[in-house]
């Protein structure tokens, strides 16, 4: 291969590369390719709903998300309704139970201790979500519930339209 032979007088390498050999093994390879091919896409894994469901009408009463505060005087709030530390746990378990997506978000005032927000993250934590967020809607700290009878008028009932 890449010799001359028969010729005696100055016998010198022949410096050409012979591409035939190298042609051959590429035809070959195309061809398992093309073969093969085929087979590959048909057995790619797809991850397809298996039949249509309808999905669950969420409550109306229920918020779409779980926002907890720790406000600068350490008080705690569920969706802006103050709870203590016992009835916070228990409402977020009942709460996280009846819903797809199980998120609940914290939001703690920027001057809250922060071995205090460590502590109601783990109290949000084992009440079971499947993710916990920390929040930071402003820079100085969650908005605060209206206090009860600010949103009464004169006659008692809810705030005028």
């Amino acid at each position: 291969m890449g010799f001359n032979i028969g010729d005696k007088s100055g016998s010198k390498p022949n410096s050409e590369i012979n591409v035939t050999p190298l042609i051959d093994i590429m035809l070959v390879l195309l061809i398992i390719f093309m073969i093969a091919m085929p087979r590959m896409v048909h057995e790619m894994a797809m991850n397809l709903p298996s039949k249509t469901e309808t999905k669950k009408k969420e409550d109306t009463d229920k918020p779409k998300q779980l926002m907890v505060a720790i406000y600068d005087d350490q008080r705690l709030a569920l969706n802006r309704e103050y709870l203590s530390k016992e009835d916070l746990s228990k409402r977020l378990t009942a709460e996280i139970k009846g819903r797809e997506a199980k998120v609940i978000f914290v939001d703690a005032h920027p001057d809250v201790n922060y071995a205090y927000v460590v502590e109601i993250f783990d109290l949000v934590r084992d009440a079971g979500p499947d993710k916990v967020g920390l929040a930071r809607i402003k820079d100085d700290g969650p908005s605060k519930p209206e206090e009860p009878g600010a949103t009464q008028d004169a006659t008692g009932g809810g705030a005028p339209e």
